[in-house]
């Protein structure tokens, strides 16, 4: 049975303007373009509505079907490879709200990669035959749709963005939504239009939705998202929250009180904090809600000295869950989303406890894509710790913020925001867009673009335009998150050499290139040295030549990645170096030297100068090179590890 939750105040924020039906024919959406794709939300003449797929956490061999119904009869899904027998899967009630009837059936025992045909009904009742296609077992290709908040507009705005989605993305396999699906969740007639715009994708493909604010509005127990989606049920434990969980140990008050929290949390992150493998890549999913009011159990034991505080406890409860799921992600990619972000980009809006507890096991584990919304507004970037020593290339996660209704706040101060004051940078900001993005998966290669679907009049931007995009790659050099037009220097610890050509017009050249081999640099097996693993090695020495004629000053920089070996990763800042400047006859000197920072520092985990030249230097060339210093600490676990060492030339 259900326990009402105490009532929680909607979110208050600037709101900008509000699209709603009677303004909307003074917004600009996609639909125009896109008249004749009409929205789906029932089969005319069944008793279904709501039908929907979403992903179990076997997408290879199972599938899991959702709808409503205003028959309270025994239901089922018939289902079958695309033209063969079919089998039937009796349905299970899970709700009844008002009239209507919520169901859930789980397809098992299915084929991977292979399409199916499936209906749902009762009786003679049968709504007609549709397709969904399992999860490949291998890492092929794909695509999926990733929507900010719909919320607003749902009959208007909302579809058109979908529609436009749809279109530019038509085999995408799904969606991931941020939360906020519907403004107010005890409302039926959102529900329904939230449904009716997504149309045939969401009976088609997988939908994955994170709970906003909005849908404890009206409805603090969630009952009405239960009800509309079935997802995995993989969320935290204290099985999988380590020393967290054992804060409930013992007998004192405050442990009791702990106790109760988790056993409420689990039975709370139910359905709204999982996660799925789908072809090479993570999705998890997490509950953004702080509120002590959703968060307190009806049976709270008393306490009155070290008592827990409910929104941290919640936040931490699902920190040391996701530090676990990305743990042990045996794929190569893996995405979170949720919706109140942890870098806000709306004025006034700020969320320090999610920052403090969630943004560090992200960057531990290099995620590759972190999906929000809330703030009505957009946003991508990432933290400053991962900038490389190229402006437009970073190494880290990719923090974005999007909204896809009819809602549109407006942006903070672009020089002293959330991001700013916490060591974040936007790449792309802006206001009053309504966007959809397509994820592109392919191998060792992500490929992110942002669409603008929707405008309100404020923005400079045209339905249809490419807003962001951006590309990481990951192979044999690292990972890498490159932003469009921007050329990242040839090589790695095994290519070094990048040529900066001659200015048109002017005499002489500046040149730099590895001087000879450009092979590995290895430094071999690390030895215990103490407190410490210690390696070491030279760097291949690198050419500069500057024959220019006003011989400007000029600089050679590095800066290297992280250590990583499988899903295992060591901070670059262990590495150091002590530069040289040999064969001088063009003036330079060499860079100071860079200690690891085993101690402490940064090491070279932030750009160091190699070697430079004044201004007004002698015309000639430099052999630089280097001494390697790497201390690990003696906790690293063991393996093969490899870094990239990026050289950035400045003139």
């Amino acid at each position: 049975m259900r326990t009402p939750l105490p009532s929680r105040p909607r979110a208050a924020g600037p709101l900008r303007h509000r699209l709603t039906a009677a303004l909307a024919c003074g917004a600009v959406v996609a639909g125009g373009a896109l008249a004749t794709a009409t929205p789906v939300a029932a089969d005319t003449g069944t008793a279904t509505d709501r039908l929907i797929l979403t992903p179990t956490d076997q997408a290879t061999t199972s599938q899991f079907v959702t709808w409503r119904s205003t028959s309270s009869a025994p239901a089922a899904v018939e289902y079958r490879r695309t033209g063969g027998t079919a089998a039937t899967v009796a349905a299970t009630v899970t709700d009844t709200i008002g009239e209507h009837t919520h169901l859930s059936a789980t397809l098992t025992g299915l084929a991977a990669g292979t399409r199916y045909e499936y209906r749902v009904g009762q009786g003679g009742d049968w709504t007609p035959w549709r397709t969904f296609r399992t999860a490949s077992d291998a890492a092929e290709p794909f695509s999926f749709l990733y929507y900010g908040d719909a919320q607003i507009s749902l009959d208007t705005t909302w579809p058109a963005v979908v529609q436009a989605a749809n279109a530019k993305a038509p085999d995408a396999v799904g969606s991931v939504h941020a939360g906020d699906l519907i403004d107010t969740a005890s409302n039926q007639t959102q529900w329904t239009n939230w449904f009716s715009g997504m149309g045939e994708s969401a009976m088609t493909t997988q939908v994955l939705a994170a709970p906003g604010n909005h849908e404890y509005s009206g409805d603090q127990t969630m009952r009405n998202w239960k009800a509309n989606f079935t997802y995995a049920l993989n969320s935290p434990t204290r099985a999988t929250t380590d020393d967290l969980a054992k804060l409930a140990e013992g007998d004192t008050p405050a442990a009791r009180q702990t106790a109760a929290y988790l056993d409420h949390f689990e039975r709370f992150a139910g359905e709204t904090v999982y996660f799925v493998d789908y072809q090479d890549v993570r999705f998890i999913t997490l509950n953004a809600t702080r509120n002590s009011g959703f968060l307190t159990p009806s049976d709270l034991p008393a306490c009155s000295e070290g008592c827990p505080d409910a929104g941290k406890l919640w936040i931490d409860f699902q920190a040391a869950w996701l530090d676990h799921v990305l743990a042990t992600n045996p794929n190569t990619w893996a995405v979170a989303t949720f919706h109140q972000p942890v870098y806000s980009v709306s004025s006034g809006r700020d969320e320090p406890l999610l920052r403090a507890a969630w943004v560090p096991v992200f960057e531990k584990h290099d995620i590759d894509l972190v999906l929000q919304g809330h703030d009505h507004t957009y946003a991508r970037g990432y933290k400053d710790t991962t900038a490389t020593g190229t402006p437009g290339v970073t190494s880290g996660p990719v923090y974005a913020v999007a909204n896809s209704g009819g809602k549109y706040y407006t942006l903070a101060p672009e020089g002293e925001n959330v991001w700013t004051r916490n060591g974040a940078t936007q790449v792309k900001r802006g206001a009053d867009v309504s966007t959809y993005q397509v994820v592109t998966v392919d191998g060792g290669t992500l490929r992110y673009e942002s669409y603008v679907a929707a405008l309100n009049g404020a923005a400079p931007e045209r339905v249809g335009d490419l807003y962001d995009a951006f590309t990481i790659t990951k192979d044999a050099r690292g990972k890498r998150v490159v932003e469009d037009g921007v050329e990242v220097p040839a090589g790695d610890a095994q290519q070094l050499a990048v040529t900066v050509p001659e200015q048109a017009g002017e005499p002489g050249e500046f040149v730099w290139a590895v001087d000879g081999s450009n092979d590995l640099v290895d430094l071999g097996v690390a030895e215990q040295a103490g407190d410490h693993l210690r390696a070491a090695g030279a760097l291949n020495p690198v050419r500069v030549t500057d024959t220019r004629r006003d011989a400007p000053a000029w600089s050679l920089s590095g800066q290297v990645s992280d250590f990583v070996a499988g899903d295992r990763v060591v901070d670059g800042k262990h590495l150091g170096w002590a530069p040289s400047a040999t064969e001088n006859t063009g003036g330079a000197t060499p860079g100071a030297a860079v200690a690891s920072g085993f101690v402490s520092g940064d090491g070279l985990a932030e750009p160091a100068v190699l070697g430079s030249a004044a201004a007004g230097h002698e015309r000639g060339s430099v052999l630089l090179g280097a001494e390697l210093d790497l201390r690990l600490p003696v906790s690293v676990t063991e393996g093969r590890y490899s870094a990239t060492l990026t050289l950035t030339a400045l003139s």
